[in-house]
């Protein structure tokens, strides 16, 4: 895989935009509607000589890493957008290029696709754009905003915002256009909070207010800029242009059922009962999209038949936000829907977008970060690990660990499963990423076993948990975080399943594009659980065989002594009653020193009557009435004509 790991999923609803003023629409039907370039022409620039485009297509990213857009990461196209209108789309494939240029990621690309023709927006003194998009952020592997989405606006079609080497701090203040004695701000981030391995839904509807630029103006250009070095694809549909009603709050680009950004708790697709808190927190970002001020804005939050309101904002103007968040309690086992409503004291114009649901699972012992459903798999003929990271909210006994590990892999690959503390070993970086290092100390272990290949697996759709019974059970006290791993030590072509991953915490090693090792973000959750079962039933018993290193049987996959260890030499117990001692021979075979192989079918032409151990060396028959007959039998025997005598 690329560039792990993931964090955070946008979950914001498709919202609907019935009752607004649409003044300009384009599906991308036509492509000749659009004009692609590029800046490779700036000379001295850390693009130049970049020659990117964006292009109008039917078909998704075809870079070898797009196994996060459904593709097969073969160089083959992934899946398309899943807009609304289907068929031609904008889209930058930075991922292709990159395998073009042989990943060296030395460069920056400045690439843009903006309207032919201008929009008339005079008649609307408010103005924003939709659209339909998918994106994932690679931004440099580090977070370090690098990596920038735009959309420009001109108001003639010449004279757009700039772009210098010090876009990643400059970029706004580089947006500013200047038409005759008015500065006018034209340049506007479309992910503002993207950070590497952050990604959008398929699709996700992204809307922004562009008054500044095109309020009241006769005509707009409008330009979709990508910059960045070696990242993912971003793909555009369903553009639409419309006027800002005056009271429209929605809830926006931030969901999270443990309201993760402000709690801290991460969100567990199974909740073990042992690890449940008296009360959750679900909270949502909430933002005033109408040009007019909002007043008694309040988020409710629906649970099991029981709403808990949020505090009320009295006063909440244009392009104003803020997270708003209230306390639920579940205690028994099943599925629970959290429902989201925002409302207001003035009517809202666009209803649909005051809406928002989250789901997650209570189990009796099993504890998951994953949301059990299959989203993508990790893995392959190298040596890895998967690690999601598990909050303990109340002292437990931990028994094991569950994988859905996925069909394909072959027998007697070596696996284990394991646990580490991270309060000591966690690294967090400047950005707040947390990476542990590679030689942890692990406090409870399964022990290396080589994979059952009768055990069921994962398919498409289908989730099978793989069993692993720790060597000792490890009890975990209130207040640790431990990382829960699976490890495969290489070999053939093995993966595990993964879901959509919510928020930076789950860590994979493996190797990175140039070949070397190293713990990354994961870029979806590895679907590694937690078994809190004091009654686990594992499903990797492995192999049963020899597993004395003396014995000239020695099956170094097998992992319970069968008994069937021979070690030359030494006395044995054949299931033939030989009349001489049972003794293992040179060959590893139990047959004793009066052993003596040869023909015993006193017919056959090369009976030997010394032989005590048939060995199918019997040719033909020598009694047979007819003297050249046994001759003509040995001579067809040895050329291979008797096939089935």
């Amino acid at each position: 895989m690329k560039k792990p790991l993931v964090i955070f999923l946008l979950t914001a609803p498709l919202w609907c935009f019935a009752q607004s003023s649409v003044i300009w629409y384009n599906d991308i039907s036509n492509c000749g509607d659009w004009v692609f370039d590029n800046a490779a022409s700036e000379v001295g620039a850390p693009w130049q000589d970049i020659n990117l485009n964006f292009e109008c297509t039917t078909v998704g990213s075809a870079g070898f890493f797009n196994g996060w857009a459904g593709g097969d990461a073969d160089g083959t196209p992934a899946p398309p957008i899943n807009s609304t209108s289907g068929g031609n789309f904008l889209m930058v494939d930075s991922d292709l290029h990159g395998a073009v240029a042989q990943y060296d990621a030395s460069w920056i690309e400045n690439s843009w696709v903006q309207t032919v023709n201008p929009i008339d927006c005079s008649a609307s003194p408010y103005v924003a754009i939709s659209f339909e998009t998918r994106y994932r952020c690679w931004d440099n592997g580090v977070s370090d905003g690098s990596e920038k989405c735009f959309v420009e606006i001109s108001r003639d079609g010449v004279n757009w915002p700039s772009l210098t080497p010090n876009y990643v701090t400059t970029w706004d203040d580089e947006g500013i256009v200047a038409y005759g004695e008015e500065s006018v701000q034209s340049r506007y981030e479309v992910f503002p909070e993207s950070e590497t391995g952050f990604e959008t839904d398929n699709p996700s509807l992204i809307e922004l207010d562009i008054t500044e630029a095109a309020g009241g103006q006769s005509q707009v250009w409008i330009r979709f800029r990508w910059v960045g070095t070696w990242g993912w694809s971003w793909e555009i549909d369903d553009i639409n242009v419309f006027e800002i009603q005056e009271s429209d709050t929605r809830i926006d680009d931030y969901l999270s059922y443990t309201n993760y950004l402000q709690t801290g708790i991460y969100e567990n697709g199974a909740w073990a009962q042992s690890q449940l808190l008296d009360t959750l927190f679900a909270g949502a970002k909430v933002y005033n999209f109408g040009y007019g001020t909002q007043e008694s804005v309040v988020l409710d939050i629906e649970v099991d038949g029981t709403t808990s309101s949020s505090e009320i904002i009295e006063t909440f103007p244009n392009a104003a936000a803020d997270t708003l968040s209230a306390g639920y309690s579940v205690s028994e086992v099943g599925t629970y829907t959290v429902n989201y409503a925002l409302s207001a004291s003035n009517e809202d114009t666009n209803p649909e977008n005051n809406f928002a649901t989250q789901s997650f699972e209570v189990t009796e012992y099993s504890y998951g970060r994953d949301n059990g459903v299959i989203s993508d798999t990790y893995g392959g003929d190298f040596e890895y690990a998967c690690m999601p990271y598990y909050d303990i909210h109340n002292d437990v006994v931990i028994y094991g660990i569950d994988v859905a590990i996925m069909a394909g892999g072959t027998g007697g690959s070596l696996i284990s499963a394991w646990i580490v503390d991270l309060d000591d070993d966690i690294n967090v970086g400047a950005d707040g990423i947390f990476l542990p290092p590679y030689n942890m100390d692990q406090v409870a272990t399964s022990g290396g076993t080589y994979l059952n290949p009768d055990v069921s697996w994962s398919g498409e759709g289908d989730v099978v948990w793989y069993t692993f019974e720790f060597d000792e059970p490890y009890t975990a006290t209130a207040g640790q975080v431990l990382g829960a791993a699976f490890e495969y030590y290489g070999g053939t072509a093995l993966t595990i399943a993964e879901s959509s991953a919510n928020f930076e915490s789950a860590a994979i090693y493996g190797p990175a594009v140039d070949g070397t090792y190293a713990w990354r973000l994961a870029s979806e959750m590895p679907m590694v659980r937690l078994n809190l079962d004091p009654n686990i039933a594992p499903t990797v018993p492995g192999f049963p065989g020899c597993t004395n290193p003396q014995a000239c049987n020695y099956n170094s996959q097998a992992t319970s002594d069968d008994g069937s260890c021979l070690v030359v030499g030494e006395s044995c117990d054949d299931a033939n009653d030989f009349t001489f001692d049972d003794i293992v021979t040179e060959d590893c075979q139990c047959l004793g020193e009066g052993a003596v192989f040869g023909c015993t079918d006193p017919l056959a032409c090369n009976y030997n009557p010394e032989a005590n151990i048939d060995d199918g060396s019997c040719a033909g028959l020598i009694d047979s009435g007819e003297p050249w007959l046994g001759l003509e039998l040995v001579q067809a025997h040895t050329d291979g004509e008797l096939a089935g005598m």
